[in-house]
């Protein structure tokens, strides 16, 4: 089993802080299950690689869908059975991958978590049960993203299908729009645990992808 991990970015330092990065990729440093190959591409002009032992692209995409669209393929295309998403912005619980691969390996397609907002200064602000929201397809039905797209784990099988590619005109909702176009063909699971800390402030991509 080969499993990845990306991370995408651009110009990261002028919208972030260096330790909410930092603090990011240690939480994928000291993850329990720490077989990880890291794919990293930095999709702006400054050529930046923040991932020690990344497999790093530079090339300048037209926004960050597009960015991954082309990390995710370029990681399943390596050999990985699976890849999970980051934002370097938040933060991860060190058996997020562990929990997650657990559910991945029996047969589901796109595992996120429950998770809880945190502040600048990594307070914790509010607790996210996304699990007693409802079923999953009736929530993305009514265009109620319940998958945290910052701790989706992915299966190589959902990434063959050429359908399920982020359509970077539909951002800041692609994620959503990507999991209502798959929602009826694979199967979809939320582990009813705290394995993302996500941070809520002014420099976020959107306002508007939020629960």
């Amino acid at each position: 089993m080969k499993v990845g991990v990306i991370f995408f970015h651009k110009n990261v330092y002028d919208i972030y802080p260096s330790k909410w990065v930092n603090k990011c990729i240690d939480s994928i440093y000291e993850q329990t299950h720490s077989d990880l190959n890291f794919y990293e591409i930095n999709y702006g002009v400054d050529k930046l690689q923040l991932v020690k032992g990344s497999k790093f692209f530079s090339v300048v995409k037209e926004n960050y869908a597009d960015a991954m669209n082309f990390i995710i393929s370029e990681a399943f295309s390596d050999g990985c059975d699976y890849i999970f998403n980051t934002n370097l912005d938040d933060h991860y619980s060190d058996k997020r991958i562990e929990k997650q691969l657990e559910i991945l390996e029996m047969g589901f397609d796109i595992v996120s978590s429950d998770f809880c907002y945190i502040d600048s200064d990594d307070m914790i602000t509010h607790y996210m049960n996304i699990v007693k929201s409802g079923p999953i397809k009736k929530c993305l039905e009514m265009d109620i993203n319940v998958i945290a797209h910052p701790v989706v784990g992915m299966s190589k099988k959902f990434w063959t299908d050429d359908n399920n590619r982020y359509d970077i005109t539909k951002t800041p909702s692609e994620d959503l729009d990507l999991w209502k176009r798959s929602i009826n063909n694979y199967k979809f699971y939320i582990i009813d645990d705290i394995l993302l800390f996500y941070r809520r402030h002014n420099n976020q991509v959107s306002e508007k992808n939020k629960l």
